[in-house]
């Protein structure tokens, strides 16, 4: 095959080269050089891998590395305009006061974003499943400024900036003023504003959880998930069950998930459990009648998200929130039959509402005035606090001290 391929080229260099009575003209020779050089050019192709020639083929361009000066200037830039805005999460991105935002360049993937300020860094999932990370503050004049691209290799990410600092973690986490990358037993702190990097001490036994509800930067709060057991580890997995059966009757807390300072001072355990974060895949479906399908496989995945496009309420996600306020930082939790306050710079927890049948779910509404409300499904019926500032102030029963972590 690669014969009848460069048999005209093989035979139109021999007549051009050939000795013969007549020396060529310069032209012939000119012509002659061409056709050897691209003929070798083909055969080099062709001894390539297809992998190696797409990959000559589509050349990246070189990235533009720009100074810590140039992108604080242009952070600078956006900032001189826009202002405090409310930030709502959406299955396809975010919510910025009542508005969906939108990038040209892709769908938002994730954010971290600060309410009384209006700086939000997010994530733009790109056609070729790499992320650029940009920084943008709501309602500004100027455009957003790209500040590092994300590659998922495998369970690792690797993070390049503009800047040309480079990192690699087990999970990238923006932040409002930039983003944190997480590692087993250690994490990473990076700031637009000084281009700079900070580490962040881990608890033992804890990694970042990969998804984040609250803000970092502007809450000062992380939420650890605790490493889970060896699968083989049966004493472990007997004393989980007990935990289980505690918990459902209120003699034991779970301390799976723990909200922890960025400077390490503060260790705020919450009673949510890992359990419940993984969905149920089918396949190879038959039908069997008109409401029920008969499937030879199933899967389980960690998913915020059902089948059907609800959420996944049992997902710690929909369970733990974090947010900023002027009494300080508060948490809210969800128990089995409860969703909890807990203010962190009192040390005090205030159920906020109970159902001996279970909560089914709740939302944080942060409101334009800066107050924070939180409204719960209780069963079929809706109840609501519309400000849990003023609640924790007023409030004088069942409250009590934040719980201890556990020893592993």
């Amino acid at each position: 095959m690669n014969a009848k391929l460069f048999a005209p080229t093989l035979l139109a260099v021999s007549l051009l080269t050939a000795c013969g009575s007549t020396p060529p003209t310069p032209e012939e020779q000119a012509m002659a050089n061409q056709m050897r050089q691209a003929f070798l050019a083909k055969i080099q192709g062709m001894s390539l891998p297809v992998g190696a020639q797409q990959q000559q083929q589509a050349a990246p361009k070189p990235e533009v590395v720009i100074s810590a000066n140039d992108l604080t200037a242009q952070k600078q830039k956006i900032d001189e305009t826009g202002g405090p805005a409310i930030f709502y999460r959406k299955k396809d991105g975010i919510m910025i006061d009542g508005d969906m935002f939108h990038d040209f360049e892709g769908q938002v993937a994730n954010f971290g974003g600060n309410r009384f300020t209006g700086e939000f860094t997010y994530a733009v999932e790109n056609f070729d499943g790499s992320f650029t990370l940009k920084y943008h503050k709501a309602k500004s004049a100027e455009a957003p400024m790209k500040i590092a691209t994300v590659w998922k290799r495998g369970d690792r990410y690797e993070v390049k900036t503009v800047t040309g600092k480079t990192a690699t973690g087990s999970s990238v986490i923006p932040t409002s003023d930039g983003f944190i990358i997480g590692r087993p037993g250690s994490a990473f702190r990076y700031f637009i504003n000084s281009d700079s990097v900070k580490n962040i001490t881990l608890l033992d036994n804890y990694h970042i959880a990969q998804h984040q509800k609250g803000d970092a930067a502007s809450t000062g709060f992380i939420l650890l998930e605790k490493d889970p057991r060896d699968a083989n580890d049966s004493v472990g997995g007997l004393f989980d069950s007990f935990k289980e059966i505690g918990s459902t009757f209120g003699l034991t807390k779970f301390d799976d998930y723990v909200l922890v300072s960025l400077d390490g001072n503060t260790i705020v355990p919450m009673d949510v459990s890992l359990g419940g974060k993984d969905v149920a895949e089918y396949s190879n479906c038959r039908r069997q009648n008109a409401v029920m399908n008969k499937c030879d496989n199933v899967d389980f995945k960690e998913a915020l998200y059902t089948k059907l496009g609800l959420p996944n309420y049992s997902h710690y996600y929909w369970s733990v929130n974090w947010v900023q306020t002027q009494l300080g930082p508060l948490a809210i939790y969800r128990t089995s039959t409860k969703i909890k306050i807990v203010d962190i710079n009192n040390n005090q927890v205030h159920t906020a509402f109970s159902r001996t049948l279970g909560v089914n779910e709740f939302d944080i509404i942060e409101n334009a005035d800066g107050t924070t409300a939180i409204e719960a499904r209780l069963g079929f019926s809706k109840e609501k606090i519309n400000d849990i500032e003023s609640f924790i102030r007023n409030n004088t029963t069942d409250i009590e001290p934040i719980q201890t972590l556990q020893s592993s």
